[in-house]
């Protein structure tokens, strides 16, 4: 199915499963019992800190959702230059993650990847309470979309090098469920989709995960799903070319709408953003470069402080709309961008410092793999990402028309906090139709 490819608005999961620790020695014992562990229940928990801010209603730092903005836009542009398939990532979901796993980092290891996950300046406490309000605030948003995350962490019960200290925090601040390391990877990737309702089905990749060599693995996933709150008429789609990079044409199925949609038109640039559910705070924003106008470049360019201007200066005009229908896919190791943004030593077995995690020499992280599903029909959108770390040791105005008829940037956003939940890239919106 042409156009079949990238991304769908009305449904997003991601998923960021997790972070493979191996290595090292010494440590304690979780406070949870070890007789239970074969596996979390699929359910997400709420941790104690999660919850209390969603008792007190905290209002999430802008801080946090500043860095992760930040982070993610500078990952994306990493990733997207030179491709030639569409990307998408989860930026939440792979800060969120990362961030959990920052808890055990310490000296040069830590303020590299505080660079990386532009963080700097904040401690890991301060970062911990955020992620615990952005958590909260991200529960139940609208009563027409769901939206859940969890975390969870996975060790070797029976003799688990892990500091209590680190489950701790990430029980309190993450809600981390605590599950066994002896059945990975296959237990792991159950969770995750279940976590993903089956969108992605293995993150983790086969492996030797004995206690020898692997300390834990930490997952998060984030679910979204939510239709459209002006659906598009089936109807309505049709067969029209879309212009790639080269010049050359596809065509894929374009879905067609008109109504009143938030609206600015920019210097070299369109931008819409149509709401999901019935409150309209989750949108999909569509940025559109006008034509000659090189996505790469226009992405690069591109700064969270920008993209909060232009949300905020969106306005309600009738727009005619062309998007196409599309699933994209994408999967990428990270550790290449991520060591460009800053934190090498984290991947190197030398340097890398992981004390507040586990004790041992050589505890490094070794693989970041990142792996994305985005779905958008005419009912709204479906998403899922998913990314694993691993950690080794040595041991009503005119009448408007915006068709996406060529390559265009978008975003999936929380309009009450400004998370980015998912960025992406369609380049060609056949790839990866079935």
């Amino acid at each position: 199915m042409p156009c079949e490819h990238v991304m769908r608005r009305a449904s997003v999961a991601a998923v960021l499963a997790g972070m493979l620790l191996a290595g090292g020695c010494n440590g304690g014992n979780s406070d949870k019992s070890n007789d239970d562990v074969s596996g979390p229940a699929p359910s997400p928990a709420i941790g104690t800190a999660v919850e209390q801010a969603r008792k007190d209603d905290t209002p999430v730092a802008q801080q946090i959702v500043a860095a992760d903005n930040a982070f993610g836009l500078a990952l994306f542009d990493l990733l997207n230059q030179g491709a030639t398939s569409n990307v998408a990532i989860s930026p939440t979901s792979i800060a969120l993650a990362l961030q959990m796993v920052y808890n055990g980092a310490e000296g040069s290891t830590q303020q590299g990847m505080s660079e990386a996950l532009q963080v700097q300046g904040l401690g890991t406490l301060t970062v911990d309470q955020d992620n615990a309000a952005l958590q909260a605030a991200l529960i139940n948003p609208d009563p027409a979309v769901q939206l859940t995350t969890a975390n969870s962490l996975w060790m070797h019960l029976g003799q688990n090098p892990v500091l209590p200290s680190f489950i701790s925090t990430n029980e309190t601040y993450y809600a981390a469920e605590i599950g066994d390391l002896s059945g990975a990877p296959d237990n792991v990737n159950a969770w995750v989709a279940s976590a993903t309702n089956g969108l992605i089905t293995q993150i983790l990749p086969p492996g030797n995960y004995d206690s020898s060599s692997v300390i834990a693995v930490l997952a998060n996933a984030i679910y979204f799903k939510g239709a459209w709150t002006t659906e598009f008429n089936p109807n309505e789609t049709t067969a029209t070319p879309f212009a790639l990079n080269d010049g050359t044409e596809v065509t894929c199925q374009m879905m067609n709408l008109t109504s009143n949609f938030p609206y600015l038109a920019g210097a070299d640039f369109q931008a819409v953003e149509l709401p999901y559910g019935q409150t309209g705070r989750l949108g999909m924003l569509i940025i559109l470069p006008a034509i000659g106008v090189d996505l790469d470049g226009f992405v690069a360019n591109m700064t969270s402080e920008k993209l909060s201007t232009w949300i905020a200066d969106l306005e309600p005009v009738q727009v005619s709309i062309g998007l196409p229908r599309f699933t994209a896919t994408y999967g990428q190791s990270l550790v290449k961008a991520l060591t460009s943004l800053g934190m090498g030593v984290a991947f190197n077995a030398d340097t890398a410092d992981f004390a507040d995690l586990a004790s041992g020499p050589g505890v490094h992280i070794s693989d970041v793999e990142h792996q994305a599903v985005v779905q958008v029909d005419e009912s709204g959108t479906v998403a899922a990402a998913a990314t694993t770390v691993t950690v080794t040791t040595t041991f009503v105005a005119p009448s408007i028309s915006m068709t996406m008829n060529r390559p265009f940037f978008y975003a999936i956003v929380d309009g009450k906090t400004g998370a980015l939940l998912f960025i992406g890239a369609l380049v060609d919106p056949t790839q990866g139709s079935g």
